[in-house]
Parts: C-alpha cells; sequence; structure tokens
C-alpha cells in the first residue's frame, strides 16, 4: 500500500477526508483543552465511535450509521426458503 499525498491547497482531491477533519476540529477539538496526548486520544476515540455509530450523517439521510445499518441490513435480507 502507497501513501498518497494531496496537493497544498487543493482539499478537493480528498473531500470525504478534508470534511472529516473540519468536522472533527469544530466538534470536538475547538473549545477542549486536553491536558496530556493520553487524554487528546482517548477523547479522540471517543469522539470517533460516537462519529461512526450515532451521530447523525447527511450522506445517510439523516440517519446515524448504526440505525442506517440496521434499516438496510432488514430491508435487504435474503429471503430463507
Amino acid at each position: 500500500m502507497d501513501t498518497a499525498f494531496t496537493d497544498p491547497g487543493s482539499p478537493w482531491q480528498n473531500g470525504f477526508i478534508e470534511s472529516f477533519n473540519a468536522q472533527f476540529r469544530r466538534e470536538q477539538l475547538s473549545g477542549e483543552i486536553m491536558d496530556t496526548m493520553v487524554e487528546a486520544k482517548y477523547l479522540a476515540e471517543e469522539w470517533k465511535g460516537i462519529y461512526n455509530h450515532e451521530r447523525p450523517h447527511g450522506s445517510l439521510n439523516g440517519m446515524p450509521p448504526k440505525r442506517y445499518w440496521g434499516t438496510w441490513t432488514q430491508e435487504n435480507q435474503l429471503a430463507i426458503a
């Protein structure tokens, strides 16, 4: 696997991660004072869990990923005869 970098000043080359970083900065880092790297890592992991499971996402019709996945799996189950 190779590491790829976007060109400086070209956020459209990797819009997904740019959006994620902006949301992380806005929702978790703004106004937060962390005294240690351990605390920073803990808060980042906690936010990542909320982001990936509980936070509503516009791309999922405003549903949190966990709920969307449950709905999707129910609607797309294979019929068992």
